[in-house]
């Protein structure tokens, strides 16, 4: 999911940065700075998805090792 939603913020953010090449001539940013917004909310979706897996993954290690030890 973490993947996903940094692959789609690096387009997004690609499609930004074409779309404010384009638009400087004309002055119209309306599309550019949506693309932009939603690159950086993915972006960021995606660092907090990523800190929770990892939170996960580290607590059901750590409970694991202590249910070997038990066993021991």
């Amino acid at each position: 999911m973490r993947t996903f939603l940094f692959l789609c913020a690096a387009l997004s953010l690609l499609i930004s940065a074409h779309k404010f090449s384009l638009a400087e001539p004309s002055g119209q940013y309306k599309s550019a700075l949506f693309f932009l917004l939603i690159g950086i909310q993915m972006l960021i979706t995606g660092a907090l998805i990523g800190g929770r897996q990892d939170e996960r993954d580290l607590k059901t290690q750590t409970e694991g090792e202590k249910e070997e030890r038990k066993e021991s």
